[in-house]
């Protein structure tokens, strides 16, 4: 289990530790801002493209078999990306991350929940909290960049993720019954607007910051750090979920929770967009813990469960990364209070799902 929790925030890293070294790369490229959001965009179609074969490969393979192989890719393609020589390359190699990080995601929660099937909520709280652990030293990622540059800063994490791929990959294979559960998109449907919401604001914030605010690069990136500090409460927000009675309205609060923050973000001082930062962290991070289990629950394999909400929040949500980015380009409000609407769609989405189908 630490195994896997390890890679996870490993994994986590590579999932951001691109939003700090960003406008290096832009610059050395020769990119225009308004393109920042293709990279964060492009990883999400490779991750998307594999969500439901590796939920459908594990229980074929094995669980451990398809997320230490998943590992090794995101490696691998961290020290090509590290070699990039032009930015339609960068492109690519992210793309190719993506893939290996879509293989290692469903299948690493299910080996999770298999070493607590009684407090599923819990276990993914716990691989939620892990993910927060990783991104938050991601998005300080920027000043290791500053010391070696930002190419050998991408290839270091690179590497060590392709040793921890190939030590998940050992031993017998856990295999289970892909059980699928076409119910399970209902809830990634809700959450969608909430996921690319985080995932832009994640990714672009750092710049964001620096383009608007005239932050430094190098502290720009702990803006989405702070979002991530948060998520460091996922054990104890997924117990929660498990003890509450009140699920429904644990699900709504948090995404308009998360709104009231994007909407002030772009109006408040410098000092205060680290606390609203965390807090937009903090209400994603106890609502998706809770989606996750909830549809986990229903369809009656995590693995499957995980990979369906995730696969439509990344095919619908990937969108909001590039569109952030064109917005930021005319007016430094219009991207967040863009955000702060999704947020709040999701709210609404999830108490119709909710209601609907009573699944809570």
């Amino acid at each position: 289990m630490r195994l896997i929790l390890a890679a996870r925030a490993l994994y986590a890293l590579m999932w951001f530790y691109v939003a700090p070294v960003l406008p290096q790369m832009l610059k050395e490229f020769g990119v225009d801002a308004s393109s920042a959001g293709l990279l964060p965009a492009m990883f999400i179609v490779g991750t998307g493209v594999m969500q439901i074969p590796a939920s459908y490969l594990g229980g074929k393979l094995g669980f451990n078999k398809v997320a230490g192989a998943g590992m090794a890719i995101f490696g691998a393609s961290s020290l090509l990306l590290s070699l990039s020589n032009s930015w339609w390359e960068a492109l690519l190699f992210r793309a190719l991350g993506g893939v290996g990080a879509g293989l290692f995601f469903s299948t690493a929660g299910a080996l999770i929940v298999a070493y607590m099937p009684d407090a599923v909520a819990t276990a993914l709280g716990w691989y939620s909290a892990s993910f927060n652990i990783g991104a938050f030293v991601g998005f300080y990622w920027g000043y290791v960049a500053s010391l070696t540059g930002w190419r050998l800063a991408l290839a270091i994490p690179g590497a060590l993720a392709i040793v921890l791929g190939v030590l998940i990959f050992r031993g017998p294979p856990l295999k289970g019954a892909s059980k699928f559960s076409w119910r399970a998109y209902s809830f990634g449907l809700a959450s969608f607007p909430f996921w690319g919401s985080v995932y832009a604001a994640n990714s672009l914030a750092a710049t964001w910051a620096h383009l608007h605010r005239g932050v430094a690069e190098s502290v720009a990136g702990a803006l989405s750090s702070a979002a991530m500090a948060s998520g460091f409460l996922g054990g104890f927000f997924g117990r929660l979920y498990d003890k509450t009675q009140k699920k429904l309205r644990f699900l709504t609060a948090a995404p308009l929770l998360a709104a009231g923050a994007y909407a002030l973000t772009p109006f408040a001082p410098v000092y205060a967009l680290f606390l609203l930062a965390f807090t937009y962290g903090a209400a994603f991070s106890a609502y998706i813990t809770a989606i996750y289990a909830t549809a986990s629950k229903v369809s009656q394999d995590p693995s499957s469960a995980l990979a369906v909400v995730n696969v439509t929040n990344m095919a619908l949500g990937l969108h909001v990364s590039y569109i952030f980015s064109w917005l930021m380009a005319y007016s430094p409000a219009l991207p967040w209070e863009f955000l702060a609407a999704l947020a709040a769609s999701s709210s609404l989405a999830t108490y119709a799902v909710a209601q609907r189908t009573k699944f809570i």
